[in-house]
């Protein structure tokens, strides 16, 4: 498979990956976070976690100031139980190395609330944002595995150990073209994503390009309050390296959120997919709008609690609970 024969039938054709950051708000704030993943030893070494993250105050007169900063940096062992091997952060938080040698993925973010409830300080949101983000970054960078060893004569054949489950979400809807196409070929084929336009990480800073087989789950969040409602916007990118040194765009998110400024509760929501990896990921699109009369103070539990099966995306749904850190 490559760029130029994307399959409609598997692949779809949401495929139109946004091409500029959006000009900020006087009075308003900007997250931004980005969060790499690679594995300098191939398919098979360590999974090797980087992030940085950022949050701006737009003030009236629209001058831009850093509030607070974040970096993670840390391993996962993949193939090995998904098991966190090292963690560190600035700020640094007490008590994040209990997480390790246990899973990245499964019961993370649960460890992680327990750390931040024993902390007597505060947790500022650009590293709030870097902890959230190691689970599903963690598991889409089975994606850079799957990739390698599909595309790369030398790399290794078999799978990434991940077990696809129908009516999971949207994408892996029991009967779809993935579900079917995996029970045909035995195997998940490899999406294949349009090449990613450069993108900054605010204002005019470009990030450091990323090596072949990396990937790089980024995120902005802007926040504004005003004429009675607080509004946000927001998006999320995943893009990986391909072996010829092309960066692509495996998933993509807009999200757009009005909630009352008096009582938090959500007005509108809606999600704007610019690309996703499946033709029936789109099947989760409308799952954003379950989110209106509901306070965003409960936004978090309520997404956990309630946005599963064939009507909602595992990602969009992390794009969904962003607003309410």
């Amino acid at each position: 498979m490559s760029e130029n024969s994307p399959d409609p039938a598997l692949h779809g054709c949401v495929r139109g990956p946004r091409a500029d950051v959006p000009v900020v708000r006087p009075g308003s704030l900007r997250l931004v976070s980005r969060l790499d993943l690679s594995r300098p030893d191939g398919a098979e070494g360590m999974l090797e976690l980087s992030g940085r993250a950022w949050e701006f105050e737009i003030d009236s007169e629209g001058a831009v100031s850093t509030r607070s900063t974040a970096a993670l940096d840390g391993a996962v062992d993949y193939h090995g139980g998904r098991t966190l091997t090292r963690i560190a952060t600035s700020p640094d938080l007490p008590g994040l190395q209990t997480l390790v040698g246990a899973s990245a993925i499964a019961g993370f973010r649960g460890r992680v609330g327990a750390v931040v409830t024993g902390h007597t300080g505060t947790v500022d949101a650009p590293l709030a944002q870097l902890l959230d983000d190691v689970p599903l970054g963690t598991l889409i960078s089975g994606h850079a595995v799957s990739a390698e060893r599909a595309l790369d004569p030398l790399a290794g054949a078999g799978g990434t150990g991940y077990v696809p489950v129908g009516d999971q979400c949207a994408g892996y809807v029991d009967g779809g073209a993935l579900i079917t196409t995996i029970a045909v070929r035995g195997r998940s084929p490899v999406a294949d994503g349009p090449v990613a336009p450069p993108l900054d990480d605010a204002f005019g800073r470009t990030p450091p390009p990323l090596g072949i087989h990396a990937m790089r789950r980024r995120r902005r969040i802007d926040r504004r309050t005003g004429h009675g409602e607080i509004r946000f916007d927001a998006m999320f990118r995943d893009t990986y390296v391909r072996a010829d040194g092309v960066e692509t765009v495996i998933h993509e998110y807009e999200l757009t959120v009005t909630a009352d400024a008096a009582t938090g509760v959500v007005r509108e929501a809606t999600a704007t997919p610019r690309v996703l990896p499946w033709s029936d990921c789109p099947g989760a699109v409308a799952s954003a709008g379950r989110l209106v009369g509901t306070a965003l103070s409960d936004v978090e539990a309520d997404v956990r609690r309630g946005f599963r099966g064939p009507e909602t995306c595992t990602h969009l749904n992390d794009l969904l609970r962003s607003i309410a850190h």
